[in-house]
């Protein structure tokens, strides 16, 4: 029913939601405060299918600019200073001098245009703002000013109580605003601000919705959060939210997801995300943590790095999920027809005895036939079927033999007492090489260097000072890590463009030398709920200017 939102329509929204509350404001305290986000969602309607809570403190915010490089600054600096001028175009506000003063931390919620209790099941939704007023005379003093502006059309009208007023910029497009309980209730949907004021008047709120309540509470207790984003209808919002919001198609619904409560802020290393996840455990049921050894058969220097537990396990739960996703059941046939062509079973010698633990990495090198890259590749299983993994082995074997297009000699060596069968290009070197860490643990590396950092890696990357930084500091016991050093990937990627004729833009480049790395894991804090976290550490900029 609703269009999407307009950037300019929505500026305006803002800039001018300031109505009736002028003289009723004036004899208030001078300073209400910001509200929590349990405050604020008691204005959200019952049917919102998600809803946002974003702190606005500048305080909180300018803690980013310790971080980065003068170019990323700038960047970032430049892309705000564009966003308030087009949000501001139609007015002759400033919103530091005009707005900042008296507008406190800001709710956003999606909520259905029709009036039916099925919300999920409805496309058609308006975006609804809430406003916290920190500082009523600075919004009366602004709502005084703001009326002199004769290109604004204001009108009002009452709706159970409340004065509603209709704001109509230059453009024509109108917008409804109505203050609530010293909170600005904004849309340009006549219907959602009078759902709005439906709700202050009722038992029923967002917070009413199943799961919503408890993702509320558990972002009041994260320290230096700036925004929160609630979805506490996963599986039935995300698709029709992905395709409101975008013109792509939206990934389908993960099966037994319920809810989800995203957070992220600013820490000491930079920035910092935390993502809660409700799961139906019939659907998802839990796993223990794994005990992250295999991170010791991994060099130090390991640039990218993931591991976790039962790979087969999860291909199970995916391909018993996509007998009711027929979007799955495509992507699954394509995988299982690309391993057919190389005579492999998907299901059976692939996935089938990767019952373990396992890791995958990327590995910094400049030696071997994968030198001018800059680094190669190792993956690291561990297995209760060794059998089967030789079987799909043997298998791989015959492929280089008869499929890979150029010659290979297949021969073993003995690394420091392991027995490895590599794949050689004549006068080259290793392509790759495969052969068993222990009883039950098998590698396959590309690249000679990587091979021989497997078998016998000089310092783990558990050891590295690098990886102890980036992830140290996230949640352990887990369910493995995801490991970025970005300062070496920049490094490789710096090289990469010129093989390949197409230099990084230099704005890029700024973004990329910010992050120090990235660092993610997760962990059961119950039956029904995993939590992830991920840290984005970031260079302090002066650190980067002194160096």
């Amino acid at each position: 029913m609703s269009a999407k939102p307009n950037v300019n329509r929505w500026a305006i929204a803002v800039v001018a939601a300031v109505g009736m509350a002028g003289g009723y404001l004036y004899w208030r305290s001078t300073w209400m405060g910001s509200f929590n986000p349990l405050e604020s969602t008691k204005v959200v309607p019952q049917d919102a299918l998600m809803a946002a809570y974003v702190i606005t403190d500048e305080g909180q915010w300018s803690k980013l600019d310790e971080f980065g490089t003068p170019g990323a600054q700038a960047a970032i600096a430049r892309t705000v200073a564009d966003l308030e001028a087009n949000l501001l175009a139609q007015t002759n506000l400033d919103y530091k001098k005009d707005l900042q003063p008296w507008i406190g931390n800001v709710t956003l919620a999606i909520v259905p245009s029709s009036p039916t209790s099925v919300a999920t099941t409805s496309l058609n939704s308006d975006l609804l703002l809430i406003v916290g007023i920190k500082n009523p005379f600075r919004a009366w003093w602004f709502t005084r000013n703001l009326k002199s502006q004769t290109e604004l059309t204001l009108t009002e009208f009452n709706y159970k109580g409340v004065t509603v007023s209709q704001i109509v910029p230059p453009n024509g497009i109108p917008t409804y605003q109505a203050t609530l309980n010293h909170k600005l209730v904004i849309s340009q949907q006549r219907s959602a601000v009078e759902k709005a004021i439906d709700t202050t008047t009722s038992e029923s709120s967002f917070l009413m919705k199943s799961g919503a309540k408890e993702l509320v509470r558990q972002s009041t207790k994260l320290d230096n959060a700036l925004v929160h984003f609630y979805l506490p209808d996963y599986s039935q919002t995300i698709g029709p939210m992905g395709n409101r919001l975008s013109d792509r198609p939206s990934l389908p619904p993960v099966e037994g997801v319920k809810s989800v409560l995203l957070s992220a802020g600013v820490h000491q290393e930079g920035m910092r995300m935390r993502f809660l996840t409700e799961v139906d455990p019939q659907s998802i049921p839990q796993s223990p943590p794994v005990s992250n050894k295999l991170l010791n058969r991994f060099p130090a220097e390991t640039i990218a790095l993931v591991n976790g537990h039962g790979i087969g396990r999860s291909w199970s739960t995916v391909v018993g999920q996509s007998q009711a996703q027929p979007e799955l059941q495509g992507v699954l046939l394509a995988i299982r027809q690309m391993f057919a062509a190389v005579n492999l079973d998907v299901d059976r010698e692939v996935f089938g005895w990767m019952d373990g633990e396992f890791g995958l990495g990327l590995i910094s090198s400049n030696q071997g036939l994968l030198g001018q890259l800059g680094f190669g590749g190792a993956v690291v299983f561990e297995t209760s079927d060794r059998p089967a993994a030789e079987a799909m082995l043997q298998k791989l074997d015959a492929i280089g033999r008869n499929v890979v297009p150029f010659p290979l000699a297949i021969a073993e060596r003995n690394v420091s007492g392991i027995n490895v069968r590599e794949w050689k290009i004549p006068l080259q070197g290793a392509l790759l090489g495969h052969g068993w860490l222990d009883d039950n643990s098998l590698f396959i590396a590309f690249g000679g260097p990587i091979i021989d950092a497997i078998a016998t890696p000089a310092t783990s990357l558990q050891q590295s000072p690098t990886f102890q930084a980036i992830a140290g500091s996230l949640p352990n016991p887990n369910h493995g890590y995801l490991y970025l050093d970005m300062e070496q990937i920049t490094s490789v990627l710096n090289t990469l463009p010129f093989m390949m004729g197409t230099p990084i833009s230099p704005q890029t480049l700024d973004l990329l030398n910010s992050v120090r790395g990235i660092g993610a894991t997760g962990t059961w804090t119950s039956a029904t709920q995993f939590e992830s976290e991920m840290l984005f550490t970031l260079k302090k900029t002066r650190e980067i200017v002194t160096q």
